[in-house]
């Protein structure tokens, strides 16, 4: 309420909650009265319109029909047949012409003359519709009549008859109407806007159309009645409009508005004059009662409060005595009574407090000494800042890690420390705190300092500020972590690369288990292939038959072992190679399959030392990568692969050799990236990819002690980096190697050995069917067992009979390689042929320096096995247990 006295609070209030309020009812109340007066109007005008509808509607009818039935009885204007119809209703007409082509007659009020004795007919210009019914006339004002008539025309057989309606009744009744009420205003137009009825006779004679007036050309426009409200004849008026139909007549009955409203608007504020007097007269009562009984104390209360507030009020004056008022001053005067005396004691107090706190600010002071020395002990830097993010305060560690050598000589604010998105992130970590949220949480963000070297900041932050009132600022602790963010991200890095190196250990074990599955069942289809291509003849056509599935076999063979590369259980011929020179021929045997428009071009270094690996899997390696280097540029496109090689230093210091194979393609998309070296995985399109060749790549690098890595760029080219380690050959390497080789066991001419005895050992039914129908078409004795434990106790009963072991190494129970040896400690002599879905490597690992021991990786052909059995078979008198 600001300055305003109690008196003008009061005023107004009761102004704002009873004057305005009643001052709105009573307009409220007008208005109804004012639609009460309108609506009194409306029906007024319509009884009257209604009536002047029905008397016209009666008197015009009857005048046509008499005219119709003159019409029908006479036959010309010489013929008085009409004159006892005209003596009945010549009330109805001023005259009557029996109009002929060359004659008329004419009638008035019930005589007959000929022509020269009467006015002439009215002329036909004066019917507008001639074709429509009733045929009638424009309104004219006829001299000789004095009156205004309209003329209706029936046509007869001989000329027609006219007749003049005599509309003086019509007059006579709305004049008479009008006598009684002066100021209503009654107008009566044919459809066209030409008077008929009008109070200004002048206009009548004259024949003025009025349909430029805005309310009878709104009425003229609607077929029904409307409501009228507007200006006539220049005066504002409220009436309605009454169509006369078939005639399309229009009566107009309107009252002045003003006229029409003064009695009730003179009344309402009569009675609202009065009312307000009267609410004056009690509001005077209740303002004077009020100024005693509450202004004038209250006045006198606040001289003694100026009194009591500069101290000039004796304790021992009386203070004033408020019986008259009421109780609730009475009461606040006590009350404020005694608040004088403990203003007294309270101002006493305040002097003592005053010593006090002069004492306390300077405990405060050195308490501000000691907060800044431990600030300043602080290693994190310390700062604190404002609502607008401006440095108020900060430690030494601060300048420090701003790398600053001084304060700053101006604001200095936290948008100076850090781009506009980092300064986003701030700015909500801190509005979170404000609310409570994050209060001591650490969060880190990149910050900039004096010289805008980047910097990873750890912070945590606190409001300042009371606990209900608004905060102040923030009190930031900030670290630098950055060395240890690079450490963390180091270590992710490596774990990434051990994470990768276990998945793909892990889908080398699947491909090696899925091999092995496969080679059984190749082996099945090939062993039955050779029994068909030994029992068909050379020119049987179903020989070719049988070699198209074995290409089919030997392809699946070529599959599984690209697999079991990848799964490094591959055979491996390790050798010191001039890795320039297999590149070279490589390159050679691939320039044919490369289209002209891709360049191929070699940078080999020629000081490259010699790589101790496996020539067909090096090979193997450029084919793969430059076939999928062929495949990433668009068919029909311009391109260029480049392989290179160059002498470099491996991490541990060694020497190394690295092959780089770039393209001008595609690239590869960064989503798919780390996912091109697992196995089955192409983007390809069907039937063009196997997936296998990144893998098998990834595989014989790591038989090889290398690494293989890959960087693309989508649009630009993929680079694939291969480095190898240098080392020397062993000669035991190269001896195991030719040990552990697959190729054909040394050619033995056939010979049947009938009546020798070989055991058969596998876990696969078809394959120790098939294995079993084999030999014994071959004349051996075969023995049968599906596990190691089986096979031992067949040895313990049929031992001195059997000459070699056909043994499948993997096989669930015992296995194959725990059966091997026992078999191995029990009879040492006895040859042992040793089957396996892995390759000959991966048992020759197992098994060691052995003898009396053959090994054939599965698929292998029916002459290899029996090759082996003819060349190594003991006689069965031999075997014996040791």
């Amino acid at each position: 309420m600001g300055d305003r006295a109690l008196f003008e609070v009061i005023r107004g209030f009761l102004h704002r909650r009873l004057v305005l309020p009643l001052v709105f009812l009573a307009m409220v109340t007008t208005g109804g009265l004012v639609a009460w007066r309108i609506g009194v109007l409306e029906r007024e005008h319509e009884i009257i319109a209604w009536g002047i509808d029905n008397y016209l509607t009666s008197f015009l009818t009857s005048a046509d029909e008499t005219l119709r039935l003159m019409a029908f009885t006479s036959k010309g204007p010489e013929d008085n047949a009409v004159t006892p119809l005209w003596n009945e209703a010549g009330h109805l007409y001023h005259r009557v012409f029996l109009v002929a082509r060359d004659s008329y007659a004419v009638f008035v009020k019930g005589k007959s003359a000929p022509a020269s004795w009467a006015a002439t007919p009215p002329p036909a210009s004066s019917f507008p519709d001639t074709g429509t019914w009733p045929v009638y006339s424009i309104p004219y004002y006829r001299a000789d009549l004095g009156s205004v008539t309209i003329a209706f025309m029936i046509p007869g057989r001989w000329g027609s008859i006219i007749g003049e309606v005599n509309l003086d009744r019509l007059h006579w009744l709305i004049s008479a109407y009008l006598r009684k009420v002066p100021q209503r205003i009654l107008w009566i137009t044919d459809r066209y806007g030409n008077v008929i009825v009008h109070p200004d006779e002048r206009m009548v004679k004259e024949q003025e159309n009025v349909g430029h007036e805005p309310l009878v050309r709104k009425a003229l426009a609607h077929p029904e009645g409307v409501k009228l409200l507007g200006r006539l004849a220049g005066t504002l008026v409220y009436g309605l409009s009454w169509r006369i139909d078939p005639w399309g007549w229009v009566v107009l009955a309107a009252y002045p508005l003003l006229p029409a409203l003064m009695p009730v608007l003179g009344a309402a504020a009569v009675g609202f004059a009065l009312f307000f007097a009267f609410l004056y007269v009690v509001f005077r009562g209740f303002m004077g009662r009020m100024h005693r009984s509450i202004i004038e104390p209250v006045q006198i209360l606040t001289r003694e409060a100026g009194r009591m507030a500069e101290a000039s009020r004796p304790e021992s004056d009386p203070w004033p005595d408020f019986g008259g008022s009421f109780a609730e001053l009475q009461v606040f005067s006590r009350q404020f009574q005694e608040m004088g005396r403990a203003v007294r004691d309270r101002e006493e107090a305040l002097v003592r407090r005053q010593a006090e706190l002069v004492r306390t600010q300077d405990a405060l002071a050195r308490s501000e000494a000691k907060y800044r020395e431990i600030v300043e002990s602080l290693h994190e830097a310390y700062l604190e800042i404002n609502t607008e993010a401006v440095v108020t305060f900060h430690n030494t560690a601060f300048l420090q890690l701003m790398d600053m050598d001084a304060p700053p000589s101006k604001p200095f604010s936290v948008r100076d420390m850090a781009d506009p998105e980092t300064v986003r992130a701030m700015v909500a970590f801190l509005d979170n705190v404000a609310a409570g949220r994050d209060v001591g949480e650490l969060k880190t963000f990149a910050l900039r300092d004096r010289h805008g070297a980047a910097k990873t900041v750890e912070i945590s932050a606190r409001p300042m500020g009371g606990p209900e009132g608004p905060v102040r600022g923030f009190r930031i602790m900030a670290r630098d972590v950055t060395a240890k963010i690079e450490g963390e991200k180091r270590a992710k890095e490596l774990e990434k690369i051990i994470a990768h190196a276990q998945k793909m250990e892990s889908l080398g074990t699947l491909a090696s288990g899925i091999a092995h599955e496969f080679n059984n069942l190749l082996q099945a289809m090939t062993g039955y292939l050779d029994l068909l291509e030994m029992h068909t003849d050379a020119s049987d056509r179903k020989r070719r038959w049988i070699g198209r599935v074995r290409e089919a076999a030997d392809r699946g063979a070529e599959l599984v072992r690209r697999m079991l590369t990848f799964a490094r259980q591959d055979d491996m011929s390790p050798e010191l190679l001039d890795i320039n020179r297999v590149i070279e021929e490589t390159l050679d045997f691939l320039s044919r399959n490369i289209p002209r428009m891709i360049q191929l071009e070699a940078d080999l270094a020629p000081d490259v030392p010699a790589v101790y690996g496996d020539r067909l899997q090096l090979e193997q390696i450029v084919i793969n990568l430059i076939v999928n280097a062929r495949d990433a540029i668009p068919e029909g496109g311009h391109g260029r692969i480049t392989v290179s090689t160059r002498r470099d230093k491996r991490p541990d210091g060694t020497d190394g050799v690295v092959l780089k194979v770039s393209d001008t393609g595609q690239g590869i998309p960064e989503r798919i990236r780390e996912r091109i070296f697992d196995p089955f995985f192409t983007t390809k399109e069907p039937g063009k990819g196997t997936g296998l060749g990144l893998s098998t790549v990834y595989g014989i690098m790591q038989r090889h002690g290398g690494t293989i890595t890959c960087e693309s760029e989508p649009g630009r080219g993929t680079t694939f980096t291969l480095t190898f380690p240098v080392k020397e050959a062993r000669g035991e390497d190269a001896a195991e190697g030719a040990w552990r080789a697959e190729g054909a066991p040394p050619e033995v001419k056939p010979k049947r050995r009938d009546g020798l005895t070989v055991l058969v050992v596998d876990d696969e039914t078809t394959l120790l069917q098939f294995v079993t129908e084999s030999l014994e078409a071959e004349g051996f004795r075969v023995l049968k067992a599906t596990s190691g434990e089986e096979a031992l106790h067949v040895l313990e009963t049929e031992g001195r009979r059997v000459g070699a072991v056909v043994l499948d190494f993997h096989m669930p129970g015992m296995g194959g390689g725990a059966c091997y040896k026992e078999i191995r400690r029990r009879y040492p002599r006895l040859s042992v042929v040793l089957t396996s879905g892995y390759t000959g490597a991966s048992l020759a690992e197992n098994l060691g320096k052995a003898e009396n021991v053959s090994i054939l990786a599965k698929p292998y052909r029916l002459a290899d096995l029996l090759a082996i059995l003819y060349a190594t078979c003991s006689e069965p008198a031999v075997v014996s247990p040791a």
